[in-house]
């Protein structure tokens, strides 16, 4: 126990006296990457697939020269159609002039933006698996209805009970139909039109 005892200093001290090892330096850290705050380069990059006003142009040019014959008359006859929603399509003692699409011609305009589909999807050939008459009979069968429709709405619209004018002592009908809903037939008769020489021309292939 004593020489245990009288050890155990020098150990201690030999322990103290011995080298010890450097301690190890961190790696510097890289250098990082400057920045510009004001890059939206990759956001553009991103988003350029949708938001590319430059290539949505240049699609619509090369559809457009692609529309030959019935289906040239087709589509725009379907833009006359959309665009007369935006048209008042009857006039009432109550609300004055109603627009299409405020009214029953919702229908039309939605019909109108699946025609403008149809000839879309079928002249770019985006569905080369569907059989080539399936857009074809929908584009007719539309058509046809959208015509049906605005037919229709000229006669629910129409009501000829004669009211009192808002303004003034004189009378008017309580709804009559107004010239949108007559420029949507005319887009309409050329839509279906339009169809209708398209399939003559496929047939006649």
């Amino acid at each position: 126990m004593e020489d245990v005892a009288r050890s155990a200093p020098q150990q201690r001290a030999a322990r103290a006296a011995a080298p010890r090892p450097a301690p190890r330096k961190a790696p510097a850290p890289e250098p990082a990457a400057s920045v510009d705050p004001w890059d939206r380069s990759d956001s553009y990059d991103r988003g350029s697939a949708v938001t590319d006003p430059d290539e949505l142009i240049r699609d619509a040019k090369e559809l457009f020269a692609q529309l030959q014959g019935g289906d040239k008359v087709a589509f725009w006859g379907a833009a006359v159609v959309l665009m007369s929603c935006f048209m008042p399509w009857k006039e009432t003692a109550v609300d004055g002039d109603v627009l299409g699409l405020m009214s029953l011609g919702a229908g039309a305009f939605i019909m109108s933006i699946l025609l403008l589909t149809a000839v879309t999807v079928r002249v770019k050939g985006s569905l080369p698996n569907v059989n080539p008459v399936v857009p074809w009979m929908g584009q007719l069968i539309i058509s046809i209805v959208c015509l049906i429709w605005c037919v229709v709405f000229i006669k629910v619209s129409s009501d000829t009970t004669m009211v009192p004018t808002p303004i003034g002592n004189s009378e008017m009908m309580n709804s009559s139909p107004s010239f949108g809903v007559y420029v949507a037939i005319l887009g309409a008769v050329a839509t279906l039109g339009g169809t209708l020489l398209g399939l003559k021309g496929q047939s006649s292939h």
